[in-house]
């Protein structure tokens, strides 16, 4: 029996013991811990809204839910490497595996490569597995776009686009992405780097690059545009005034020898229709051989970061110990059988 813990309630956290508790077999989730105070003390399923009841009751204290002994630990809480790095480095040392939301952990050799190395070595000598997922990085840019290259030639450029509806996101995640800000106001929390936008461009790219056996030439050029508000457009929170930003474009490129070589554009709106955008996921590899993929509508990021954590729960429990990136794991499939009938070979 596989035995799980959960770290972070947030809506990934959320959907994640949902999943797990209504759709998955094979498996028992052994505790779950939350900064969310008003979490604390509840029983898991009725806080995420399972319809199979568990014994869980959600706790504060990350040493207390390892001294459970989890084989695996599934962290939804933060998307900066940094501030995650002494949790991550708590589940190595308790001997538990970890798949995790945080976007810089994707392929953190880039960005972070000192706490890269750090984890990649105490995982291996701890006999244990770490990564990175999601959708991006995990699926769209990166795990789907190197399937569609597989059935390539040559290939002098590769583009992406993804256009998310982000209505059902929290106040908090707004926030932090860039919504519901003056223009002033914008600019000064992108500056002072309050204001991250999309976090795992770079990552996405490395290991695509990387996995076709290229180089980036120099680093990740980014660039980060709002959209602004030319009325009042509701949230469940309250309603963004005319004037303040509704969503934003944020573009990825990078060059491979003396020209770009990818370049891939992210769109996230609280009313994507009303701005003229459709949702949907869409990866262009150019060449003589080309090949365009469409995915109509595109892949909720809730649902299906959730989908990735909780599916690649198999292939990084039978992976080789060490840090690892979604391009050296098995394709992601959804778990639907019994956990030891799954075949990561």
């Amino acid at each position: 029996m596989v035995k799980v813990g959960i770290l972070g309630l947030g809506s990934i956290g959320k959907h994640v013991s949902r999943l797990l508790l209504d759709h998955r077999q094979g498996h028992e989730i052994i505790g779950a811990v939350t900064l969310e105070a008003e979490f604390k003390g509840r029983p898991l399923a009725e806080v995420v809204g399972a319809t199979e009841q568990s014994d869980v009751i959600i706790g504060d204290n990350l040493e207390e839910l390892l001294a459970l002994h989890p084989t695996i630990v599934v962290d939804a809480s933060r998307s900066f490497l940094d501030v995650i790095e002494d949790d991550l480095c708590a589940c190595l040392n308790a001997g538990a595996n970890v798949v995790s939301s945080c976007e810089e952990l994707a392929y953190p050799f880039a960005r972070w490569p000192e706490i890269g190395r750090k984890i990649d070595n105490l995982a291996r000598q701890e006999g244990v597995s770490v990564v990175g997922t999601g959708m991006n990085p995990g699926l769209i840019f990166d795990s789907l776009l190197l399937l569609a290259t597989g059935a390539a030639w040559d290939i002098p450029y590769i583009s992406g686009r993804r256009v998310v509806d982000v209505s059902k996101f929290s106040q908090n995640i707004h926030r932090r992405l860039g919504i519901g800000y003056t223009e002033g106001e914008f600019q000064a929390g992108h500056s002072d780097g309050s204001i991250a936008g999309h976090v795992g461009f770079p990552e996405s790219i490395e290991i695509v690059i990387r996995a076709m056996g290229l180089k980036i030439d120099g680093q990740v050029s980014e660039e980060f545009d709002p959209m602004f508000s030319k009325g009042e457009t509701p949230t469940s929170y309250g309603t963004i005034g005319p004037g303040e930003t509704t969503g934003f474009s944020q573009i990825a490129t990078a060059q491979v020898g003396d020209r770009e070589f990818i370049r891939l554009e992210l769109i996230l709106h609280l009313d994507p229709n009303s701005a003229g955008l459709a949702v949907g996921d869409s990866v262009n590899i150019e060449g003589s051989h080309p090949v365009y993929l469409r995915v109509e509508p595109g892949m909720d990021a809730v649902q299906g970061t959730s989908a990735q954590l909780v599916n690649s729960i198999p292939a990084v429990v039978a992976a080789e110990p060490g840090l690892l990136t979604v391009h050296n794991l098995p394709r992601t499939a959804a778990w639907l059988g019994a956990f030891e009938d799954i075949d990561n070979r």
